[in-house]
């Protein structure tokens, strides 16, 4: 007789807290008004810990425990290369349009030659089709369409944009006008993502049904998600990765069977395997404080 034994490999976290997680569904966009913020020491000392160990170039983060207020941060309003983050802030203004009824998700938008850039995505070989505004953003977002994201961003207005990110806070979040002739890269900060998505996990992004709309699209399985390296695997997350010669990023919200939590981590001149190492270490910080407090 041949027996065959099963084991189950569940990562860091016990059996029981697996079992949990596997029936675990990720709570809706908050209708309740967000708590205030509050600096958490343990919390710090987590992240201090967590974003040690870079040979070389910086690390802008940001974490806040969303059941209580609680946060860290570490240099998080500096000014960074948002890379791919800069789609964030697009999302929000084309499904605050939508919502306004400006612009309708069924609208159909050319990909035209002046659209062509490259880096990541797959409209590359699709200029002259016409897509849906839906189907744009999702693309934007899953697979970090940048083409996607240029053809939205000449639908709703990079002035927009922009406004629209000061109205919600975000300082250090600049959207680049490229075809107006104005030069450098797109920025932000990790303390502005993480008040995004904040805004986003509690319901504010315009309404409580816009902000789940929002959810939707950034728990869509991404080609990169550095905050999961050190996660249990039933940890659900909703987040935007974003990657440069010079920079690594990964911002999002880890929603857990204990606990919920922004964490906005961004690097610059780092060694991308450490950054990456350092990303999951923050996520994990965060996980963890949600789990023991």
């Amino acid at each position: 007789m041949i027996v065959v034994v099963g084991i189950l490999s569940v990562g860091p976290g016990t059996i029981s807290e697996a079992i949990r997680g596997l029936t675990y569904v990720r709570p809706p966009a908050s209708t309740e008004p967000a708590v205030p913020l509050e600096g958490d020491a343990e919390l710090q000392k987590r992240l201090d810990t967590a974003t040690l160990g870079l040979s070389r170039g910086s690390v802008s983060a940001s974490i806040v425990d969303l059941r209580n207020g609680a946060t860290a941060g570490l240099d998080a309003q500096a000014v960074y290369p948002a890379a791919s983050l800069f789609k964030l802030p697009i999302l929000a203004e084309v499904l605050a349009q939508e919502e306004e009824g400006t612009l309708n998700p069924d609208q159909l938008l050319e990909v035209r030659s002046d659209d062509w850039t490259d880096g990541s995505g797959v409209l590359q070989a699709r200029i002259g089709d016409s897509l849906s505004v839906r189907e744009l953003q999702q693309l934007m977002i899953q697979d970090s369409d940048n083409i996607a994201a240029l053809v939205l961003l000449d639908a709703i207005g990079v002035d927009r944009v922009n406004s629209s990110a000061r109205r919600l806070g975000l300082t250090a979040t600049h959207i680049v006008d490229h075809r107006a002739g104005e030069d450098g890269d797109h920025t932000t900060s990790a303390s502005d993502m993480a008040l995004l998505l904040r805004t986003i996990a509690t319901g504010q992004l315009v309404n409580a049904q816009v902000s789940e709309t929002a959810l939707q699209l950034l728990e869509l399985k991404q080609t990169n998600a550095w905050l999961t390296g050190d996660l249990p695997f039933w940890v659900k997350l909703a987040h935007k990765w974003g990657e440069l010669p010079d920079a690594r990023n990964d911002v999002g919200i880890v929603f857990a069977p204990r606990g919920s939590a922004v964490v906005a981590v961004l690097t610059r001149d780092a060694d991308p395997d450490e950054a990456a190492r350092v990303i999951a270490r923050s996520a994990r910080a965060a996980y963890d404080f949600v789990g023991a407090s």
